[in-house]
This record gives C-alpha cells, structure tokens and sequence, in this order.
C-alpha cells in the first residue's frame, strides 16, 4: 500500500474524523468570534464574511486530520497497526508484512532499538 493510500485510509476512519470535527467545531468558533465577532454577536450576516468563516472551520479539521493521521502511522513497537502494510527496519534494513490491528513486533536483529518505516 503506497504513502498517499494508507494517508487517506487513516484520515477516513471513525476516530480520526470524529476528533477532527470536535477540534473544528470549537477552534473554528473561537477563531471565527475573534475575527467576525461584533458582525455575528450583532446579527449582521450581510457584514459577515461566509466563504472565510467556512474556511475558519476547515484549516482547524485539516490540521487536526494530518496530525492524528501521521501518528497513527508511526509503527513503534507493542502499538496495533492502523493500517495493513510491509515494514523495514531504518537500522538494519529487515523487511517484514503487518496486518491491520496487529500489534508491532521488536526487529530480530535490532529488538528495542528498532525504528519501522512504512515501505
């Protein structure tokens, strides 16, 4: 599974979009007060600005998304996998293949030193 599949396999899952609707609803609000405050407070829709409150609550979902994605995507040791993929170890270059929800195992030769990169 390439970088680009397993990104978006991640990003899609329950969890992920679930939080990152949390993290938009209320930062996108508090940042969309701060910048259109006194017009929404007021009720001045026509003074309000609607495609940047929309992109107030966006830039919040994307970063949260991104952020939970790339650390569900870190394959250290006695973690489950998010995602089913082969594994090389950064030290010793080893190879091995994970399924989804498996836990990750140490590396034969490296044990407690060893570093997963997704290939």
């Amino acid at each position: 599974m390439n970088a680009l599949r397993r990104f978006i396999k991640v990003a899609f899952t329950k969890p992920v979009v679930s939080n990152a609707l949390k993290v938009a609803l209320v930062v996108g609000t508090m940042l969309n007060l701060i910048n259109q405050g006194d017009a929404l407070l007021q009720l001045h829709f026509d003074k309000v600005n609607w495609f940047k409150l929309l992109l107030t609550y966006t830039v919040p979902y994307g970063v949260s998304t991104y952020t939970a994605v790339i650390l569900h995507l870190q394959f250290n040791i006695g973690r489950h996998s998010a995602v089913e993929t082969d594994l090389m170890c950064q030290t010793c270059n080893e190879s091995i293949h994970i399924k989804e929800q498996e836990l990750v195992p140490e590396c034969h030769t490296c044990g407690i030193n060893t570093h997963w990169k997704a290939v």
